[in-house]
Parts: C-alpha cells; sequence; structure tokens
C-alpha cells in the first residue's frame, strides 16, 4: 500500500536560517519566497492528503502562501517554520472542506459501490492501490472535518500525535479522541472491503 504510506513520503524539513525569517517577518519578498519556495511539496503532500484525490489542490496552496505572507510579521519561531507553516495549510485545508460548493461536489462524485467488478481484470499493484485511496477518500467525505484532519495527519501523514495537536489547535486528548472515532466510523464502513480494513486496524500502516 506505497499510496497511502505515511512512512515512504515523510522527508526532512529544509533548513532556513534565522536571517531569512528576519528578513521574511519584515516583508523581504525575496527571503518570503525562498522559505515558501523550500516548503511547497511538504505543504503540497499534506494538502493532498487531507482533501484527496482531484482537489483543487493550487486554489487552497495560494490561499496557504497568501496567509502565510500576511501572517509572517508576527512569526515569532515558537514553532519551526515548517510546523507554522504546516498550521497555516491546514487552516486553509479545513476552508475547503467546510466550502458549501465542495460539499455539493463531492457528494454529486462519490462513487456508491466499494467493491470491484466481478468483471473487471485483475489490477497491477498501483492501480490497486490508487483505488484502495480512492474508496478512503470515499469514506473519509462522510467523516466530520474535525475528525478526518486529526487521523489524515496522524496516521495517513503519520505525524506524532503532540504535533498533530499542534497544527489543529486542539488538545492531545481531544485530538486522540478525534483519531479513535475517525478510524471506528471508517472501520464500520469498510468491514467488506479487506484492504481498507487491514489499512485502518491499529498497526495496519506499514
Amino acid at each position: 500500500m506505497r499510496a497511502v504510506s505515511p512512512r515512504h513520503a515523510r522527508r526532512p524539513r529544509p533548513r532556513i536560517d534565522p536571517g531569512t525569517l528576519d528578513a521574511c517577518r519584515r516583508g523581504e519578498r525575496e527571503a518570503i519566497e525562498q522559505v515558501l519556495v523550500a516548503h511547497t511539496p511538504m505543504l503540497e503532500r499534506t494538502l493532498t492528503r487531507i482533501l484527496g484525490p482531484g482537489a483543487d489542490l493550487e486554489d487552497a496552496l495560494q490561499s496557504a502562501f497568501a496567509s502565510a505572507i500576511t501572517a509572517f510579521p508576527r512569526f515569532r519561531g515558537e514553532a519551526a517554520v515548517g510546523t507554522w507553516l504546516c498550521r497555516i495549510a491546514v487552516c486553509a485545508a479545513m476552508d475547503r472542506l467546510r466550502s458549501p460548493e465542495r460539499r455539493r461536489r463531492v457528494h454529486l462524485e462519490l462513487v456508491g459501490s466499494t467493491e470491484p467488478s466481478a468483471s473487471e481484470p485483475t489490477p497491477d499493484r498501483h492501480a490497486d492501490s490508487r483505488r484502495t485511496l480512492t474508496r478512503l477518500y470515499e469514506h473519509l467525505a462522510h467523516i466530520d472535518d474535525d475528525k478526518r484532519i486529526a487521523f489524515v495527519l496522524h496516521v495517513l501523514e503519520g505525524r506524532p500525535m503532540d504535533e498533530v495537536a499542534a497544527l489543529v489547535g486542539a488538545s492531545r486528548s481531544a485530538t486522540k479522541s478525534r483519531v479513535f472515532w475517525a478510524r471506528r466510523a471508517l472501520l464500520a464502513k469498510v468491514r467488506r472491503d479487506p484492504a481498507l480494513r487491514h489499512l485502518l486496524e491499529p498497526g495496519g500502516m506499514p
């Protein structure tokens, strides 16, 4: 299940020197661009995992960038700049998930059956992983946004619970509860889908 494995996607975050961050706080365009470009791959991965396949990723990313540019003068370095930017991206993703237009579109696009047709040819491993990922997001569309985001960040992204709590602005216990209830709700939906059931059970992620 490489398509949904967090362990294969996590990469070391770029190091930004204090002088560059000071320049960002002063609103210097070149410094801000350097920081945003360095963190774009990480932000894109996180937004893609939260919003799902086919999402309006570019709009969400640009919204996160605009918020970061506005907020840079207030960045004091209590957290790493990558963590700070990721929290801004999570807020942008939450806004997208709560958009009435997106909710209508997702409702219309959901596929009714989660099981492949008997006449369908046996797929290769990559295609099978992609289908499993699509089915997962079909079910995630029915999960409350706060639970969905906590679940994605912890289970699909592989982030520690304390980090997820900081990113979503909730206590550790509340975040842990969100992940638990999201996993429980998803497991109830995938009883007849062995691939997803194995993926969602504790310890099922690679």
